[in-house]
């Protein structure tokens, strides 16, 4: 019953990355407080709970994506998955397809450059780092420019010996 709930709640309100979250925190609580098992117990079926949600996301999005394959925000949402589920190589395919899709597509390039920091690919998390910039300027959007530009400041000093930083 509880978990009918959470998934129509979570339905309802869009976010169903979070669903696995919750209900392995419910499992955790239910197996140590009630059941009283060892939390090293509790915590690996919780870590099970999550990746079952992590890979059903990934399903649903390929899913969807079969469904419409011109559907940016789909990828883009894959690419959150695999993120969730350590996947970065898969991360950063999902993130440039929804670019090819929508070049305009900021939160696809800011994530796609946190993706290449993951793989240690500092030039191409630069490059993208910088057109996110670029497109929430012309956005207007500040509090995401003087974001980007802290994750630009820490990008440069990661990767000072691969690339040259520019005067701002």
């Amino acid at each position: 019953m509880t978990s009918r709930l959470l998934n129509r709640f979570f339905y309802f309100i869009g976010h169903s990355i979070f669903h696995p979250l919750v209900k392995g925190l419910f499992v955790l609580l239910v197996l140590t407080g009630i059941l009283g098992l060892p939390e090293k117990w509790a915590l690996a079926v919780d870590f099970q709970t999550y990746l079952k949600g992590a890979q059903a996301e990934v399903s649903r999005h390929k899913e969807i994506i079969r469904e419409d394959p011109l559907d940016a925000i789909a990828y883009f949402e894959l690419g959150m998955a695999y993120l969730a589920l350590g996947r970065h190589e898969d991360e950063v395919e999902a993130y440039l397809e929804a670019i090819k899709l929508n070049h305009k597509y900021t939160v696809a390039h800011y994530n796609l450059s946190m993706a290449y920091d993951l793989l240690k690919d500092g030039p191409n998390a630069i490059k993208h780092m910088l057109r996110a910039q670029d497109l929430y300027i012309q956005k207007r959007n500040h509090a995401r420019i003087r974001n980007v530009k802290r994750q630009l400041n820490l990008l440069y000093l990661k990767y000072q010996d691969k690339t040259k930083t520019p005067k701002n």
